[in-house]
């Protein structure tokens, strides 16, 4: 294996960050909703790979993020929510992108791992 470029908990970090874009950009646009939605699906195969790297990280994203993150159930729970009927839709990326919701709790995980909770 290569040397990362990248600190873990940067990067973790990041991919986050990245995923929560792409969600609010499918809430804030109908029209792009299966785009966006897939293109934060594709961050969890990078996402997963870098948590391998810490295993109690690893265990407490996969108590967060369980259906979210690993197969066989993550592919299908992407796709199921780039397709629910709107109003579900809007429901389940608010618990994820709220303020305590769990996207900040995983933030809490990544960033405790330097610090930066």
């Amino acid at each position: 294996m290569r040397p990362r470029r990248t600190e873990f908990a940067n990067f973790v970090l990041d991919l986050l960050d990245f995923m929560e874009e792409k969600l609010r950009e499918a809430l804030a646009d109908e029209n792009s909703r299966i785009a966006a939605v897939g293109e934060a699906a594709g961050a969890m195969p990078l996402l997963r790979d870098r948590l391998r790297e810490d295993e109690v990280v690893q265990t407490q994203f996969t108590l967060v993020f369980d259906n979210e993150l690993y197969e066989p159930h993550a592919s299908e729970r992407w796709r199921s929510l780039a397709r629910m009927p709107r109003t579900d839709f809007e429901g389940e990326v608010e618990a994820l992108v709220k303020p305590g919701g769990a996207f900040a709790a995983l933030r809490a995980i990544a960033g405790a791992t330097q610090g930066l909770d």
